[in-house]
């Protein structure tokens, strides 16, 4: 009983100290106003026996401006800036997208830009939060509160040392999953 009564003694301390690490993440995220670097990303599918590799360069630019371009295997260009999305594959061409007009594409490209700007609004717009660790080393997990947005991403889980981002998982209902390492310049 003495033990029961000292856990939840000490569960509000807990959660005071999570959120003020968290709080403390988002400061430290907002104050990079312009990212580049590679990525490694690694797509694991149920159909495929081994994994899809790809590699290529990220960049952001405060405040919504986020852009991934894989160079290998295959070129493909993803750029969000305010409220619109571009496409470029060597298959599609070109293709703009309105953000507002695709709300199954806005939380998943506010996952990582609101992440890098440090928009913790955003983010609890789109996703229940969970966070653990401290600002030095810090997971967040991003739980889509839109049950659209549900059956295509169970959750997203982001790694981080301090300002920096250093991985980004997408895990998917049918056990698909993505692993996106991150190495800053």
């Amino acid at each position: 009983m003495k033990r029961w009564i000292g856990v939840l003694l000490c569960w509000p301390l807990t959660v005071v100290a999570t959120d003020e690490a968290l709080t403390e993440v988002m400061r430290l995220l907002a104050g990079v106003k312009s990212l580049q670097a590679e990525f490694r990303e690694e797509k694991t599918l149920a159909m495929l026996q081994q994994p899809l590799i790809a590699t290529g360069r990220l960049y952001y630019q405060a405040p919504a401006y986020w852009r991934k371009q894989t160079v290998q295997p295959q070129p493909e260009d993803y750029a969000a800036d305010g409220e619109w999305l571009t496409v470029e594959t060597m298959d599609a061409g070109k293709r703009d997208f309105n953000l507002n007009g695709y709300p199954q594409l806005r939380p998943l490209v506010e996952a990582i830009r609101a992440t890098q700007s440090g928009d913790r609004t955003t983010l609890e717009r789109y996703y229940r939060l969970e966070f653990q660790g401290t600002s030095a080393e810090w997971t967040l997990r991003l739980i889509p509160l839109d049950p659209t947005a549900a059956t295509y991403i169970s959750a997203i889980v982001m790694r981080g040392k301090n300002e920096r981002i250093v991985s980004v998982e997408t895990l998917e209902p049918d056990g698909d999953r993505s692993l996106m390492i991150i190495e800053s310049h």
